[in-house]
């Protein structure tokens, strides 16, 4: 994620130092540790990887501490030893109103190659993939606000197959891994916790609340007019709706707690519009 998880080591460190139990000013955020489902974790021992699965959580562990970390829109809340299933067991995680909390379970690695004849050159193609799940909770009765499933696929690694030549790629494949799915993870927190939004609109230039961390130049956005709550008759359930699709618009500069963009076409664009990034 740019920036933020290139400081990993020191904004990991910033983070544990200045862990606290409640919140001041800034929402709170609990931070669970990365874990395995009961099926990943008989399949990795399995195939005799269960140290490699110990590598991958605690590398996802400091990249995605990094970027909350580097973000400063939280104050990190210290709940020793806290996960999904403290709560299971009805252990209240005892948030406040404006916290939240995040948990990671990975359920499936995946690591296959395909050996190749290319001009005559010996090449191994190696995938590699990881899913898992990332559930977002929220409020004084820690409700589950978001649960996203994601898998990060990233190119597969081809490789010459040389004499005394070493193709384990393990080493740089693992934080390659963690910091596409820490990205993806942020990302999601950031949607829940601090939609991206317009915070001004004046003589065609549009300010978003989102900076270099999620956005960069030449990216499209689309913008949307401001969102709003119906309730589910039958439910009574709340279901926040977005507004109307205004246009699109093009980041043009960015900095490290907003972006700058202009609107592609003529549209107007209110301050509070929803703002989402086309996927490339």
């Amino acid at each position: 994620m740019k920036k933020l998880l290139l400081i990993a080591a020191v904004s990991a460190c910033a983070l544990a130092a200045n862990a606290q139990t409640e919140t001041k000013g800034r929402p709170g955020i609990v931070v669970g540790k990365a874990k395995t489902t009961n099926a990943l974790d008989a399949d990795m021992a399995k195939r005799g990887m269960k140290t490699t699965m110990d590598r991958i959580t605690e590398a996802l562990d400091g990249h995605l501490e990094a970027a909350i970390a580097g973000s400063r829109k939280f104050t990190v809340l210290e709940r020793k030893e806290w996960d999904e299933d403290v709560m299971d067991k009805g252990n209240a995680l005892k948030l406040r109103e404006r916290d939240y909390a995040v948990s990671i379970r990975l359920d499936s690695f995946v690591d296959s190659s395909e050996k190749m004849q290319l001009e005559g050159k010996a090449l191994v193609k190696r995938r590699f993939q990881l899913s898992g799940q990332v559930k977002i909770f929220g409020g004084v009765t820690a409700e589950v606000l978001d649960i996203s499933n994601l898998q990060i696929n990233p190119k597969p690694d081809v490789i010459e197959v040389k004499p005394g030549q070493n193709t384990d790629r393990m080493d740089d494949m693992i934080p390659m891994l963690t910091r596409m799915f820490a990205e993806q993870s942020y990302e999601r927190l950031m949607s829940v916790a601090f939609p991206m939004k317009v915070i001004d609109a004046e003589d065609g230039v549009i300010t978003i609340n989102r900076g270099e961390d999620f956005l960069s130049k030449g990216d499209i956005v689309e913008i949307f007019g401001k969102s709003r709550v119906i309730i589910d008759e039958d439910t009574e359930e709340e279901i926040k709706v977005k507004g109307k699709l205004l246009g699109k618009a093009k980041i043009t500069s960015t900095e490290s707690n907003y972006s700058q963009a202009s609107a592609i076409g003529s549209f107007n664009v209110p301050e509070g519009a929803e703002v989402r990034k086309v996927k490339d």
